[in-house]
């Protein structure tokens, strides 16, 4: 199960890495401006769907009741139950999709009303070509999902690889002479790839396919009722971008640029630290909850919050201190320019703020899984989005775009916060005074890197010394005690 949860860790590595380039290529083609404000906008929209199916709430909830119903029925009686979810995500899906494309233009005028007109034309032009997207998406997580339920879990981490590459791909072999538009078709093709990849091993294991659907199935309305609750949180998160995007829109050109550049590169601790780690320690704590052994899920708690200390900490100053010298060396390329740089920097250090609480929003929400409570981090959501939408408003006028940002992190904090303190409360009240001290050691370390690093002129070389000044503070004990150090 570790070996497994490794091996997810590094792929999605790779598939941040990816991302991030793909992020790099935007920058260089397109630079900081009203077209990119109108791609980043468009695919937020289109994905938006996507990302309410795609981050685990409907794979959740149909593997309990897929394994039931061949408990219970038998396999056959199993694969029906499958073939009639994904027909019904693909009629579900495509009816999205038609109305995303008719309605296009009233929905870019809702959501980013602040644009320019031929800012919002593009934008509703890039959605209808986007809107196919969510088709394939919509079934590639679904079969993702089947998949891991079935011990492949290899194949779906590795399908937005293929995603990224495919709109890198049409960035550096379409980009300069169909312009943005380029990009948008790479999303389509990326979706096309993500559900093919999956397509062999699903064939592999159920062997056969069926258009039927048994509408009279009473686990369907059980796999709805099961999904509504952690879908409420999901849309309250993805709500949370949209309600920026608007924002947004509203202040100078290149400010929803400025924060998906942003945002994509704190994105990328937040997905190997948080989500990776999170995905190891999940099962090891769910079996400790199952077997009330509660010593033991805490133990896990504990080790995860102090595990993300460590990496996290660090990775806060960087972004935050030195963030033009982050953006600089993976962004500032062809058409990024200066400007652009101190923007997006601006950005990253009050999005950065909040790394920690991000990151552990992910271990304290699989914590409350594992207790089978998908209620309450819905509460904490909803919260959080009233939280941010209210900060919004306060600090748009004085900071613009960079109030935003600050409200996100602020927001991150509460929703942290309520998870961890209900938890202590309503489960095992763990002590919390070893990650306190691990708080302290973290900063300590983390500001003796800073002032060996700060005078150094060349990015790379100042934020590598910064590493390795941070790591050679850990390296005794992590030598002597490995995880134990934790």
């Amino acid at each position: 199960m570790l070996r497994q949860g490794i091996s997810v860790g590094v792929i999605t590595f790779v598939s941040r890495i990816t991302g991030f380039f793909r992020a790099f290529l935007i920058a260089y083609y397109f630079g900081s401006s009203g077209t990119t404000d109108a791609y980043f906008s468009a695919f937020k929209i289109s994905n938006f769907f996507r990302q309410l199916l795609g981050e685990g709430a409907l794979g959740n909830s149909f593997i309990p009741l897929y394994n039931k119903i061949e408990e219970t029925e038998g396999e056959n009686r199993g694969k029906e139950f499958i073939f009639s979810v994904l027909n019904l995500l693909f009629i579900f899906s495509s009816v999205v999709t038609i109305l995303m494309i008719i309605f296009s233009d009233q929905i870019i005028n809702l959501i980013v009303s602040g644009f320019p007109e031929d800012t919002k034309e593009l934008a509703s032009h890039l959605l209808k070509i986007m809107s196919f997207y969510f088709v394939f998406i919509s079934l590639s997580g679904m079969l993702g999902a089947m998949l891991n339920n079935f011990r492949h879990f290899l194949v779906p981490a590795a399908t937005s690889i293929f995603f990224n590459l495919a709109i890198i791909a049409s960035a550096i072999l379409c980009g300069q002479k169909y312009g943005i538009d380029a990009l948008a078709w790479g999303v389509v093709v990326g979706g096309v790839l993500q559900f093919l990849v999956v397509l062999p091993t699903f064939f592999k294991i159920v062997k056969t396919y069926s258009l039927k659907i048994n509408w009279k199935d009473p686990y369907i309305k059980k796999l709805i009722l099961m999904t509504l609750p952690m879908l409420g949180g999901i849309m309250a998160r993805q709500l949370n971008t949209v309600v920026d995007q608007w924002f947004a829109s509203n202040l100078e050109t290149g400010a929803v640029t400025a924060l998906e550049n942003a945002t994509r590169l704190y994105l990328l601790p937040v997905g190997v630290f948080g989500v990776s780690l999170s995905t190891v320690i999940y099962p090891s704590l769910a079996q400790a909850v199952a077997k009330h052994k509660n010593d033991i899920a805490e133990k896990y708690i504990l080790k995860g919050l102090n595990i993300l200390l460590f990496l996290v900490i660090p990775s806060i100053l960087v972004l935050t201190i030195y963030s033009e010298d982050v953006v600089r060396l993976t962004l500032s390329y062809g058409k990024f320019g200066e400007e652009a740089v101190k923007v997006t920097a601006n950005a990253l250090l009050y999005y950065s703020i909040g790394l920690y609480f991000y990151t552990g929003i992910f271990l304290m929400t699989r914590a409350f899984y594992s207790m089978q409570n998908s209620a309450y981090p819905v509460v904490a959501s909803i919260v959080s989005i009233i939280i941010n939408i209210v900060l919004n408003f306060v600090f748009i006028k004085p900071f613009g775009y960079k109030g935003l940002a600050l409200s996100t992190s602020i927001a991150a904090g509460v929703n942290f916060l309520m998870l961890l303190f209900e938890y202590r409360r309503k489960y095992i009240c763990f002590n919390l005074k070893k990650t306190l001290i691990f708080l302290l050691k973290s900063i300590v370390f983390s500001a003796i890197a800073f002032l060996a690093s700060y005078k150094i002129n060349l990015s790379l070389v100042k934020i590598t010394v910064f590493g390795l000044v941070y790591l050679l503070f850990w390296a005794r004990g992590l030598y002597k005690n490995k995880m134990e150090v934790f």
